[in-house]
């Protein structure tokens, strides 16, 4: 059986046996080539709910996600071919969002058969190494997105606080992913936006808190607009030509 061969990583006990019963299903149910652990079990830095990333590599050309409990672990299962894999880090270096390479590339090969692995392992670090990718044009229409959603959310703040602070969230949270878009990297784990931001830009993360968590509701549309006008340049509709673009998909 395949999943013998499996290398686990040194785990504790409770998480040690939920991988094993979930290599098993991996073997029994899949056809992989190599296998890749991940998540903050294996980096050894858990929080309560975390849960197994499983990054299965095959030879078939479909893909398919699986999301079952294995001994109480929650675990989610991506089975991908290696051209899947290569589709996935060119859209993550044009969207700024690693989740594949970062799955890949902090995880732990827990088995391989091929000489493949390596190669595929190297293109997830390359594409880390290079960042994100972003064009003038893209980062133009970040910019004119978040602005739109602040511009919203000011005119409904005295008459529908409610719906003024759900757009504003959303305005928040385009203006930290052009935050990291326009510095051409990577935004990282959700978990890890806010820290990254506050440990490189205090001024910028002490909007953004004041934005979200101010008591006080005029004090929180007073410091969005600082936080617009600090990090995108505007808080409403501006001038924007994203130029000629090709034809419609077929």
């Amino acid at each position: 059986m395949e999943s013998s061969r499996i290398a686990l990583p040194s785990l504790s006990l409770r998480y040690e046996r939920g991988l094993r019963v979930a290599s098993e299903y991996v073997f029994s149910e899949f056809d992989p080539f190599a296998v890749v652990v991940s998540g903050s079990i294996v980096r050894g830095n858990p929080d309560p709910g975390s849960d197994f990333d499983i990054i299965v590599i095959h030879r078939h050309s479909w893909r398919r996600r699986v999301q079952k409990w294995f001994e109480g672990i929650p675990t989610e299962i991506f089975v991908n071919s290696p051209e899947w894999i290569e589709s996935y880090l060119k859209q993550e270096s044009a969207e700024g969002r690693p989740v594949m390479a970062h799955m890949l590339t902090t995880g732990v090969l827990v088995y391989s058969s091929s000489p493949q692995t390596d190669s595929i392992l190297e293109q997830a670090r390359e594409s880390l190494k290079r960042g994100a990718q972003f064009s003038e044009a893209a980062l133009e229409r970040q910019r004119y997105a978040a602005a739109c959603l602040y511009e919203d959310a000011f005119e409904v703040a005295d008459r529908d606080a409610a719906n003024a602070m759900l757009i504003l969230a959303r305005a928040v949270e385009a203006t930290v992913r052009y935050w990291f878009a326009s510095r051409q990297r990577f935004s990282g784990r959700s978990k890890e936006q806010f820290q990254q931001i506050n440990l490189d830009d205090p001024a910028t993360g002490k909007l953004i808190e004041k934005t979200l968590l101010a008591p006080v509701m005029v004090d929180r549309m007073s410091a969005a607009h600082d936080l617009a006008e600090r990090v995108i340049g505007h808080t409403g509709f501006f001038e924007w030509d994203s130029g000629q673009g090709g034809p419609a998909p077929r």
